[in-house]
């Protein structure tokens, strides 16, 4: 079986296939069952273009993903050998009846996204892809509902399924995934012992989840304000970095350590002694705020490299603070970490020791689905038809208009809904 998945939850048009056999009533504790393979898996960013607002313009990320989703489709087919003339196969007698079907359905709210369609003449044979996977939430309504639109057309159009995914879990899945390279050798899930910790530290999110089995969640901390991604985007914008500042602020951290710069100033650690496993990162933005506006509101290279790593240095002891804590209390026997700010080098450092010293195995996501990504989505998608199938069960067929973006979706709620 072959999977095609959709992400649109923030800035990256992303598209892959997975192609998936065998199944297992549990994917991640059973060797030999459910396997992949990557076919093809492609990331089309637009931080260039919303970098002039200093974070994420939805109305624009809206815009775009209509713009890119189709011609990336296109390449992405392409690279997997699956495009075929219409008069060579079987072409869809009722492709020019469905265009103008989603001109009234689709057209209205996705302008950008019916104009690449319908004048898409690849799409006339169907590809051999039996089935899509697509980021219901959480993440940017606009953005979100540009790839809903997109999977149900497509799925109308090839008489396929679409399997709503939520997003945080294809970050913990993602994390399980031994080896992302395009047209790889088929694999397992790495095996994580259960009850699992899954630390998730993206843009949106800082959340700790305790998985007592695949699809079974429940999020035992969370930030009360800013997540730690969007943290380090702020500081990095107060200290003249370009968005996305994540990246930029650890690269002057690094400088600073290299150059035994030292901080130039002592930031909070938010929350650290609370006693709960919430965080709160807005009070550590204000305090960079304030260091910047102390020390004359243009520092120096040298002060900023020192404040890099002063901030870098808070956030870390903070969260590690927290895991140790919820390792603690839930006697968890492994440990996901998860989303695009797992991609910092101090942290991972950090994580790995942590994970060392309670003597339980880690898994981090590789550099490519660290951030967002359809290949973690498609994974999900798999997992939830594999979970399905070994239940008894088969996913319900979306049909356009019955699935709805859900831009606050928690873990461990409805799939559809």
């Amino acid at each position: 079986m072959i999977l095609l998945g959709i992400e649109t939850s923030c800035d990256e048009t992303a598209l892959s296939l997975l192609e998936i056999r065998g199944n297992s009533a549990d994917p991640l504790a059973v060797k030999g069952g459910f396997e992949c393979r990557v076919i093809v898996s492609l990331i089309h960013s637009q931080a260039e273009l919303h970098s002039a607002y200093g974070g994420v313009y939805p109305s624009l990320a809206k815009r775009e993903h209509g713009k890119n989703l189709i011609p990336l489709l296109h390449k992405l087919l392409i690279e997997a050998g699956m495009t075929i003339h219409p008069e060579k196969a079987d072409a869809i007698p009722a492709f020019d009846e469905l265009v103008e079907k989603f001109r009234t359905d689709i057209a209205p709210q996705n302008p950008e996204l019916f104009e690449t369609f319908s004048h898409a003449d690849f799409l006339r044979s169907k590809p051999p892809i039996d089935g899509i996977a697509v980021t219901q939430g959480p993440g940017l309504e606009p953005a979100l509902w540009v790839g809903i639109a997109g999977a149900q057309m497509l799925g109308e159009l090839w008489n396929v399924p679409v399997i709503p995914v939520n997003h945080m879990e294809g970050h913990i899945v993602g994390s399980l995934l031994p080896s992302d390279v395009s047209n790889g050798t088929w694999q397992v899930l790495h095996e994580a012992p259960l009850p699992a910790l899954a630390f998730l530290l993206s843009g949106g999110h800082t959340e700790l989840v305790l998985m007592r089995a695949l699809g079974e969640y429940e999020i035992i901390g969370q930030t009360k304000d800013d997540a730690v991604g969007e943290a380090f985007d702020k500081t990095a914008r107060l200290l003249g970095l370009p968005y996305p500042g994540g990246p930029h602020l650890a690269m002057l951290a690094q400088k600073a350590k290299d150059e035994g710069i030292a901080p130039p100033v002592r930031l909070p650690r938010p929350m650290i002694s609370s006693g709960d496993l919430d965080f709160s990162f807005s009070g550590l933005k204000t305090a960079v705020l304030y260091a910047v506006r102390d020390a004359g509101g243009t520092p120096d290279e040298t002060w900023r490299k020192g404040l890099a790593l002063e901030f870098e240095q808070a956030v870390t002891e903070t969260l590690d603070a927290k895991l140790r804590k919820a390792l603690d209390q839930t006697g968890a026997r492994s440990l996901v970490i998860g989303g695009g700010v797992s991609a910092n080098d101090a942290l991972r450092n950090t994580f790995t020791a942590t994970a060392a010293e309670y003597d339980i195995p880690l898994f981090m996501p590789s550099r490519h689905i660290s951030g967002d990504n359809a290949l973690m989505i498609t994974l999900a998608g798999a997992l939830i038809l594999d979970r399905d199938s070994s239940q008894g069960s088969t996913q319900k067929r979306i049909t356009p208009g019955s699935l709805r973006a859900h831009g606050t979706k928690r873990l461990g709620s409805d799939p559809i809904s």
